[in-house]
């Protein structure tokens, strides 16, 4: 079963900063999760929320911002308010880290709220530059940003998110590209996860953080889970393998 660190190292640092990805380099896991908006002046930058407020010392959607703008809001992560690494970094700034390593980077289009367009093609040609292609998976809730990935280039794996039950939503998956079913926590059970595999679909499922969660999930034979504890899913699927 893959681990991904969802949002870095989120559950112990400021999510979706350097800092946080930095803190997975050296685990023992698949690879690492974030999500993606675009500036008012048109950069790809690394944050959740369609606004700054939950996570940084500003208020406003990040598509207002330009990027030098956001660079100067601090993370509202109490004790790191003013570490460098825990500013709003760039895709790029994120690429470069990761590229050297063997990490697999699930990169979330968060076009399910706001529409940014051709945020697909922004993406894909950063991607393209630092030659991760083949060790990105693209993921999103928005059925029609996977459909216009697969219009660049259907050879980047993709997939769906979801957070209701959807009928047929494995058939929908499928039928629209997708590598991946990506459902939360509360949807898994062994039928899903059966008849993901049955049509040649992964399954990885957010997010999961407790101890028997992630034993329940490795007993499910899902493929791959999200967590902000990267380090406790590692050292506990470590023990269990050779236990």
């Amino acid at each position: 079963m893959n681990i991904y660190a969802h949002r870095g190292f989120s559950g112990k640092y400021p999510e979706n900063t350097i800092l946080a990805f930095k803190k997975c380099l050296y685990m023992d896991i698949y690879g690492i999760e974030l999500d993606v908006h675009r500036t008012k002046d048109g950069k790809i930058v690394v944050i959740h929320d369609e606004k700054v407020d939950r996570t940084f010392n500003g208020h406003g959607f990040v598509k207002d911002f330009t990027l030098r703008k956001l660079k100067t809001l601090n993370s509202s992560f109490e004790g790191y308010q003013n570490n460098k690494e825990c500013k709003i970094p760039t895709l790029e700034e994120v690429l470069i880290l990761i590229s050297p390593t063997d990490l697999i980077l699930n990169i979330e289009l968060k076009t399910d709220k706001i529409n940014y367009p051709n945020i697909e093609k922004d993406v894909l040609e950063l991607i393209l530059k630092y030659n991760m292609k083949n060790r990105v998976l693209i993921s999103s809730f928005n059925s029609n940003s996977l459909k216009n990935f697969h219009k660049l280039d259907p050879s980047v794996k993709t997939g769906l998110l979801c957070y209701l039950p959807i009928n047929n939503v494995v058939n929908f998956a499928k039928f629209l590209g997708n590598s991946y079913l990506h459902p939360p926590l509360v949807l898994v059970n062994e039928s899903l996860i059966e008849l993901c595999h049955k049509n040649l679909l992964g399954v990885n499922v957010y997010t999961v953080n407790e101890e028997d969660d992630i034993l329940h999930c490795l007993k499910l034979n899902v493929d791959g889970i999200f967590t902000n504890y990267p380090d406790i899913a590692s050292n506990l699927l470590h023990s269990k393998q050779y236990s």
